[in-house]
């Protein structure tokens, strides 16, 4: 089998100009378009007015012959994106070959269409298909796992082709793959389905190239993959074939559980030291980003208010002098390792608190640096008071 490879040269005298347009049709009012943005009015030939009124029917101008499997397809239960193509008649009477995604609204009977004329990109591709050469034996050499796959109309992520390293990564090797159909969708781990159905979708109906991670589960350990993907060509037939590259991240992700996991545990240590200690980050000093024990008891609010109502704003709990404490912070923190503040804190139950504000600023081998900070209430004798 031919993995066909086409180099940038291979395009430049084929124009891919692909028209991009959409609408909101009801499936339960004869498809009756309610909206649509400029380009599917320019490319109808109807006045966006009249379909605001309702006066344009997407039966009316779908090809008498794809109508039945239009219907059948947008109405699928259990399906919120649906991948059809058929023919639409234009503002000058031609029927022109599409491509589209339909997204059916949640509990209601609206469905949303993004269309693409691919009409010269069909036959377009029947001419790379022509000039595209066999590179089979190169792309077996990559350590990345390489395959061709296409979507059907049901969202079926047919294999195509693969490489060694792409045989591998589904628990397979090559010898063992022919005459065998494998399907992508089924090697994709539940978790991660969703997205995977969106960036396709995506993909088909903008052009937009696919950057993202995945797991796939040909055993049971999930392996975790960097997917970047495209569509190479579409097949007579007018399914698109995707090309993809998978790199296996699984070492990448491992060391930033590892990561998490030690951040999760210094960050539980520094919740529980005495004292109302704080850090921030050194280009945000007004924005908490850790706190300990210590420091919510002495303002009183619980930690879903400080960060979620609040969004971790220290300026938020400062009664008087937020601005001027935060220009004071910044000025001193470009020529000092510890500087201070002084400002009025404001508790939950409104007791106004005269405080000093120490940080030391640290820098932690060349990452990002950080205040690591204390509130002293200068009107009481603070209990555990540590040195910062």
């Amino acid at each position: 089998m031919l993995l066909e490879v086409l180099t940038t040269n291979d395009y430049d005298d084929i124009a891919f100009e692909v028209e991009f347009m959409s609408c909101v049709i009801d499936r339960a009012d004869n498809l009756k378009v309610l909206e649509s943005d400029s380009h599917f009015s320019e490319f109808t030939g109807v006045h966006p007015s009249k379909i605001a009124k309702g006066k344009l029917s997407l039966l009316d101008i779908i090809n008498t012959k794809d109508r039945e499997s239009f219907i059948q397809h947008i109405c699928k239960k259990d399906s919120p994106y649906v991948y059809i193509d058929f023919y639409v008649k234009n503002k000058a009477g031609d029927y022109v070959y599409v491509h589209a995604i339909a997204q059916n609204t949640e509990k209601s009977t609206l469905t949303r269409l993004t269309l693409a004329d691919v009409s010269r990109s069909v036959k377009n591709s029947e001419i790379l298909k022509k000039r595209a050469t066999s590179l089979n034996r190169l792309i077996d050499l990559v350590e990345a796992g390489v395959c061709l796959f296409k979507v059907s109309h049901d969202m079926r992520f047919e294999v195509i082709y693969m490489n060694k390293a792409c045989a591998k990564f589904f628990g397979t090797v090559m010898e063992d793959t022919k005459g065998r159909v494998y399907r992508l969708d089924e090697m994709i781990y539940s978790e991660d389905k969703s997205a995977v159905f969106q960036a396709i979708g995506n993909c088909m109906a903008t052009q937009t190239p696919i950057d993202m991670e995945l797991r796939l589960t040909p055993d049971n350990e999930p392996i975790w993959c960097k997917l970047n993907s495209a569509i190479q060509r579409y097949e007579e037939n007018g399914l698109p074939v995707f090309h993809a590259v998978f790199t296996d991240i699984s070492k990448i992700k491992k060391a930033e559980r590892e990561a998490d996991s030690s951040r999760d545990a210094v960050v539980n240590v520094f919740k529980n030291l005495p004292g109302p200690l704080f850090y921030t980050k050194y280009d945000t000093p007004m924005k908490l980003e850790v706190v300990s024990k210590d420091f919510m008891r002495l303002i009183g609010y619980s930690r879903k208010e400080l960060f979620g109502d609040m969004n971790g704003d220290l300026g938020a709990l400062i009664a008087d002098g937020a601005k001027k404490a935060e220009k004071d912070l910044r000025k001193q923190a470009k020529k000092h390792h510890i500087i201070r503040t002084e400002y009025q804190l404001r508790t939950k139950n409104g007791k106004v608190l005269d405080v000093i504000d120490r940080r030391r600023i640290v820098d932690d081998n060349g990452a990002s640096r950080t205040m690591l900070g204390i509130i002293k209430d200068s009107s009481a004798t603070q209990i555990g008071d540590v040195e910062i």
